[in-house]
């Protein structure tokens, strides 16, 4: 068992993202745990042979360090392992990781960022059908995962988006025990 990221390690790898990011990979923290947390909660085992290029946009990114490699594939390794470390050991408590913002109405928890992250892992692991107890949760993180709900989004009130959020906590803790049933 790795011990979890520090703080440090956290914006290191945050900053690698960004670097070697494009407009089609992963690029903050928030929706790297969602892919994350999705990959963990997936029936089947996805390698990171396969999840690597889909967090970098399609394919490894080409570093301008080795260094700059070793501890980008170091890092997303760690933290693919944390957040399933979370998922398996406490999962009545695990938080996703939401990125905060402060705006006219208050603070507000940003949804959309980690449910992305949520529904490329889904995607990567070829999720397939479920039923529609476990249908009805991944829906409600794909509400505010999909661009084709952008209209529905912006239909709603601030305190109604705020309130989706217990709701997609736990659509994730849902999944993750309904996939870990499964793989059993």
């Amino acid at each position: 068992m790795l011990p979890p990221l520090s703080e440090k390690e956290l914006h290191r790898l945050e900053d690698l993202l960004i670097t070697y990011g494009n407009d089609y990979s992963v690029l903050n923290l928030a929706e790297l745990n969602g892919f994350f947390t999705a990959l963990a909660s997936s029936p089947v085992s996805v390698n990171p042979e396969q999840w690597l290029p889909a967090v970098a946009g399609g394919k490894v990114p080409k570093f301008k360090k080795p260094a700059h490699e070793e501890a980008y594939t170091a890092l997303m390794l760690r933290y693919a392992d944390q957040v399933a470390e979370q998922l398996a050991e406490n999962l009545d408590g695990f938080e996703p990781l939401f990125e905060e913002s402060e705006g006219e109405e208050g603070p507000a928890i940003i949804l959309e960022e980690w449910c992305f992250g949520y529904m490329r892992g889904t995607q990567v692991a070829e999720w397939s059908e479920l039923p529609a107890q476990q249908d009805a949760l991944l829906k409600a993180i794909s509400l505010h995962g999909l661009e084709d709900n952008f209209e529905l989004l912006d239909a709603m009130s601030f305190d109604e988006h705020q309130a989706c959020v217990p709701g997609v906590i736990e659509a994730a803790r849902g999944l993750y025990r309904y996939q870990k049933l499964i793989r059993n």
